[in-house]
């Protein structure tokens, strides 16, 4: 709801000023207006959390959403307005006065405004309140996917009849959980009609409970099915508890099985179910639901999950609805299966657009393939979207402006959780709620859209959190369709044509998928946002003087972005040196700076109190200031990575206090204090990244906090003696320590009793190291805690260079196509086909993980078929060994065409000459011609060479 999302964004600035004026500015303002205009908002916002009626007709809501929304907008812009003016200009006494009379006279304008708005909400409500009718249910009959068919859901039926039918008595709930369209109703159906429990129960109950349904109407459609009065008007004259002892004496004593299909609220159940007898002969009540918290709290067994269909199985349910009698025609099975994997595995989708195929001529299946979720959307009378808005109407109106601005990422984008979550904070979505944090708060909504399948996890870590995120393709064409109401957000997908759009109203712009033709940002955007490089000369600041949040992929410029007076959210690439700027804290509510690059920061960072990240590739932060000077404490400060020659004094630990993730590059210990880094009681992850000249490791102790539950260590060379925590226990909440190219021998044998640690990851380490980590893991087993999981990171990436094969035997006197197979372990790559040779020229990059260096790597050359397998031409395999042994000697420096290792043609290799490894323009490479074996004859020539990979510390974060 846009409406709800302005009044959250107004109250978060009304807050900003009462609570964290800018600091060292003078700005003016009345605080009883600031805090009459805050009683108004919150108080709107307190009536559509808890007493707005959704009876109102559509166009009803749609006039009072618009209104709150205007109201709301123009708000902001009067008081970011003079905010920023006060803060920029050099203002006189005499104006600072005028400036004051028309601030004033403004807010009151605006206050009426609310006033009026509030009024006129309230007399609707209780209007409406005050008559009986209700909106119609939104239940409707099941939506069958097709006569007995259950594509990728066997082993559910499976599961689910087992369920039913288990020799224990007492009554049991079963809940089916998934998505709108992923087929809950269908397999519950397909259960409901099976024989065997039509033989089983001696009462079979089907009820569709929708979204309004009261406990009264879940009682009467029972009683109407189970007991089929004659008289259905008498019986629903009676209340709530006549009807449920009728139920329950109908049921007394009997086997019964009740489907409650489609139920979104545990209010109206727990009136039902004290009214359904556990009558301990095994009966079942069978649930489905988009919400899995209801699924949980129903308590009674572990809800069904039901997950997205594979690739296979979607091309299986679409050829089924397609071609009932047949198989599909071989012309069109590629592009059967193309629209089958855009339907992105729902089953509503597949079924929906296997109907539209099912009619269409064969020539017009291209044009569904180039827009399917759009096909899908407008058959059936929007049947698919129909089902799918029913989990956005039910959101709690919190929720609403979260799940809307998922539209600002382009469809398919994997969303990290921590970058989402920052934004939603930065747009003033989330509202502080007691002690927990505004990142505490938005992760919390972002698992219950995730409970409520709008929100699928693509990704998560060793304990279970979130790291990355999308959204369904319909969900995002739902989340578009809504987002652009009361101008929410505009995609510039949607429309290119500038002329149709009111570009002085838009809030929020995001360009991903092209070009803005012909437009430029404008004074009303607060929020802009782009998902590839593109030139923004043409995106002044000054054009919108008033964003908030700026994220971009391109370089922007420094004096650009210390004019976004307003601004919360920056993300940007280049380089930006601020060293020398005196007026960084006049950006005084900015909370989060993301740099893709180096960033040079002044002293005034340490005088900005609403900074919660701090993130670039490296970070050159001063000194804070000293004790005569004056001290802000940075509280909201969480994130700061990576920062170089970290100088981590005691004063330092006080003014960040509740840091939670910390990344250091440095060249020793001893000098940059990080002894004291112990004294970050909540850091929660550390990366240390030591860059001294390779042979010096740094010096001094370290101390870590008790806190951490991750720990990176990248080029350490002091041993376990020499690191401490504060208590003196091993790291009692560390979950996962990764470690690189460090001089360790072994891990503590205590680290064995570490309950929470999982993961150990070693990169370029000792083979005495891993042993340690090994025998750690099985003493884990011993003391009967989960064993560790090990993970020998990859040592290296190498670069295999296919260049040509040489007289590849030719047999049966036909042309030959053939293409070469490169396989190390699990790792397969193949080159291109070559058409009609035996000397085939393929000069292709093959690029494999070497993950151990003992495994060899084998080249297979095949001969490229149409009808009949690929016919093989010769394999052969070769060592690495010797490659990778050169290349851990860095041999940085030498001279181009120098020889370093000279290998053999033997028995025991593949080689039909004499090897080289040599150095040339900075890269060890080496050359060979390989023999193939099992075949007449022929050779393959390649050329390796070694990529080296530093420890990637960001990524940790």
């Amino acid at each position: 709801m846009a409406a709800y999302g302005a009044l959250v964004s107004l109250s978060n600035i009304l807050d900003q000023i009462l609570l964290h004026p800018p600091p060292a500015h003078h700005f003016i303002f009345v605080r009883e207006q600031i805090e009459s205009l805050q009683i108004r908002v919150l108080s709107l916002l307190d009536f559509l959390e808890n007493h707005y009626s959704c009876k109102l007709s559509s166009k009803e809501m749609d006039d009072l959403e618009s209104r709150i929304v205007d109201a709301s907008y123009a708000a902001e812009d009067v008081i970011e307005s003079n905010l920023r003016n006060q803060i920029c200009a050099k203002s006189t006494k005499e104006n600072l006065v005028s400036v004051e009379m028309e601030q004033n006279r403004e807010i009151h304008m605006m206050i009426q405004k609310f006033l009026s708005i509030e009024k006129d909400l309230v007399d609707k409500n209780e209007g409406m309140d005050n008559q009986s009718t209700r909106k119609a249910s939104s239940s409707a009959l099941p939506l069958r996917i097709g006569k007995n068919t259950m594509v990728g859901f066997e082993d559910h039926l499976i599961q689910i009849m087992g369920a039913l039918s288990t020799d224990e008595s007492g009554r049991r709930i079963i809940p089916i959980v998934g998505m709108g369209g992923i087929g809950k109703t269908n397999l519950a159906t397909n259960v409901f009609n099976n024989p065997f429990i039509i033989e089983k129960f001696d009462i079979r109950a089907w009820f569709v409970v929708s979204q309004e349904c009261t406990g009264k109407e879940i009682l009467l459609g029972l009683l109407h099915q189970i007991i089929n009065p004659t008289n259905r008007n008498e019986l629903e004259m009676n209340d709530d508890d006549v009807l449920g002892e009728k139920l329950h004496k109908t049921l007394f004593g009997r086997k019964y099985f009740i489907v409650m299909d489609d139920m979104w609220d545990i209010t109206a159940w727990e009136i039902v179910k004290r009214f359904l007898p556990d009558n301990n002969n095994g009966s079942r009540i069978l649930v489905t639901t988009r919400l899995l918290k209801l699924a949980v709290d129903l308590g009674s067994c572990t809800p069904y999950e039901l997950n997205l269909l594979d690739e296979a199985q979607s091309w299986d349910l679409l050829r089924e609805k397609v071609f009932p009698e047949g198989r599909c025609p071989v012309e069109l099975e590629e592009i059967g299966r193309n629209i089958a994997r855009k339907c992105r595995g729902l089953p509503l989708a597949l079924v929906v657009i296997g109907g539209l195929l099912a009619k269409s001529k064969t020539e017009d299946w291209k044009y569904v393939e180039e827009d399917v979720t759009s096909a899908v959307n407008n058959e059936d009378d929007e049947l698919c979207m129909k089902v799918i808005s029913l989990s956005y109407n039910h959101l709690p109106i919190y929720l609403k402006p979260c799940f809307l601005y998922l539209a600002v990422f382009p469809q398919d984008f994997d969303i990290k959780m921590s970058r989402l979550v920052r934004l939603w904070v930065a747009e003033g979505f989330v509202r502080q709620c007691g002690p927990k944090s505004l990142e505490e708060i938005g992760e919390e909504y972002l698992k219950d859209l995730i409970d409520r399948n709008l929100i699928l996890v693509s990704k998560r870590g060793i304990s279970g959190e979130v790291k990355t995120c999308h959204i369904h393709d319909l969900l995002s064409d739902l989340c578009r369709r809504e987002a652009q109401k009361g101008n929410f957000l505009v995609l510039s997908k949607l429309d290119n044509n500038k002329a149709s759009l009111d570009m002085e109203s838009i809030r929020r712009l995001s360009i991903n998928n092209g070009q803005w033709k012909d437009a430029t940002l404008t004074a009303s955007i607060r929020s802009f946002l782009t998902f590839f490089s593109m030139n923004l000369s043409t995106y002044s600041a000054c054009r919108s003087p008033l964003l908030r949040v700026l994220d971009v992929v391109d370089r922007y410029p420094k004096d650009e972005i210390l004019q976004l007076i307003n601004s919360r959210y920056v993300s940007c690439t280049g380089l930006i040196s601020m060293s020398s700027s005196s007026i960084l804290s006049r950006l005084w509510c900015l909370q989060t700076l993301v740099v893709g690059g180096e960033l040079t920061l002044p002293r005034e960072i340490w005088q900005m109190p609403q900074l919660r990240h701090v993130q670039a590739r490296r970070i050159s932060l001063p000194d804070p200031p000293s004790r005569g000077e004056k001290i802000t404490v940075l509280e909201n400060l969480q994130t700061l990575s990576i920062v170089k020659d970290f100088k981590c004094t005691k004063e330092v630990t006080k003014q960040i206090p509740n840091l939670k993730k910390l990344g250091i590059v440095c060249p020793t210990i001893g000098s940059y204090s990080l002894s004291n880094l112990g004294f970050f009681h909540k850091l929660e992850s550390l990366s240390l990244a030591f860059v001294g000249k390779r042979g010096r490791g740094p010096r001094g102790n370290m101390v870590f906090p008790s806190s951490l539950k991750k720990l990176v260590l990248s080029e350490c060379k002091i041993p376990w003696e020499d690191m401490s925590i504060v208590d003196n226990t091993h790291f009692p909440c560390l979950e996962q320590m990764h470690l690189g190219t460090v001089s360790l021998k072994q891990i503590p044998s205590d680290f064995a009793e570490i309950l929470p640690l999982q993961v150990i990851d070693l990169y370029r380490c000792k083979s005495s190291l891993l042993a340690s980590v090994k025998e750690v893991s099985e003493e884990r087993e011993n003391l009967g805690y989960d064993a560790l999981q090990i993970r020998s990171s990859v040592f290296a990436l190498l670069r295999i260079s296919v260049q040509r094969g040489i007289n590849l035997a030719l047999g049966n006197g036909r042309s030959r196509d053939p293409y070469a197979v490169v396989r190390m372990s699990k790792q397969i790559l193949k080159t291109h086909v070559v058409t009609e040779t035996v000397n085939p020229e393929w000069h292709d990059d093959l690029t494999v993980a070497v993950l151990d260096p003992s495994q060899p790597v084998s080249v297979t050359v095949y001969d490229k078929n149409v009808f009949i397998a690929d016919e093989k031409m010769g394999d052969a395999e070769f060592d690495i060994r010797p490659f990778v042994q050169a290349f851990k000697m860095h041999p940085n420096g030498l001279p181009n065409g120098t020889i370093t290792t000279r290998i053999l043609p033997s028995s025991s290799n593949c080689l039909s000459e004499e090897s080289f490894i040599f150095w040339k323009d900075g890269n060890l490479m080496q050359d060979m011609c390989l023999g193939l074996r099992n075949i007449e004859s022929g050779q393959v020539k390649l050329q390796l060479r070694c990529i080296d990979i530093p420890l990637p510390i960001v990524d940790f974060f």
